[in-house]
């Protein structure tokens, strides 16, 4: 099983949530970055872990980024967590051992495989993670820090698209203005 490295791309997947949705990567991607928390939903940790990601949802969503859990449980178990710990976010169903493609799960025999973190930018590549995960505090200290340094929403529009939008704005706003008026 190999861990993935910043720059990869990141696996695609389609699992279902615990708003009752089968939640595909590639298409939360083309909208937003994606912050994924592998976790052991049977670990004491993750449960502060996730009160901490629940914490900063507001401050991750400032960055246009979405935050998923992901677990190797079943989806009421899921939502039952996500509704004791009042998560804004999904947790996913990780129920083909999807986490495997990221490299997560390994464990000693008898040990929980320790959490992981990945972003993923809009391109669908690892922007940052960090396999096994150190306390939440810390980490997203790192993930506000690489979710600034990523390229915007549009940085990857040719140009003639970008200037085709400009020119319509400008037109349109300059069509709403009274006739007189200054600019």
């Amino acid at each position: 099983m190999t861990q993935l490295a910043t720059g990869a791309e990141a696996p695609d997947f389609d699992l279902t949530s615990t708003e009752d949705v089968v939640l595909m990567l590639r298409d939360e991607v083309s909208r937003t970055a994606v912050l994924l928390y592998f976790f052991d939903a049977g670990e004491e940790g993750c449960r502060d872990a996730l009160s901490a990601l629940g914490a900063a949802w507001s401050r991750l969503g400032r960055h246009r980024a979405r935050v998923f859990g992901v677990a190797k449980a079943e989806p009421d178990a899921l939502k039952e967590l996500q509704r004791d710990l009042a998560l804004p976010f999904p947790l996913l169903s990780d129920d083909r051992g999807f986490s495997a493609h990221y490299g997560v799960g390994q464990a000693a025999e008898g040990d929980s495989p320790p959490p992981a973190l990945f972003l993923v930018d809009r391109r669908q590549r690892i922007a940052w993670t960090a396999n096994p995960a150190p306390p939440m505090p810390q980490a997203l200290d790192a993930v506000d820090k690489a979710l600034a340094d990523l390229p915007g929403p549009t940085s990857n529009y040719p140009k003639s698209v970008v200037n085709r939008v400009v020119n319509w704005w400008v037109n349109a706003f300059s069509r709403r203005r009274p006739a007189g008026t200054a600019g």
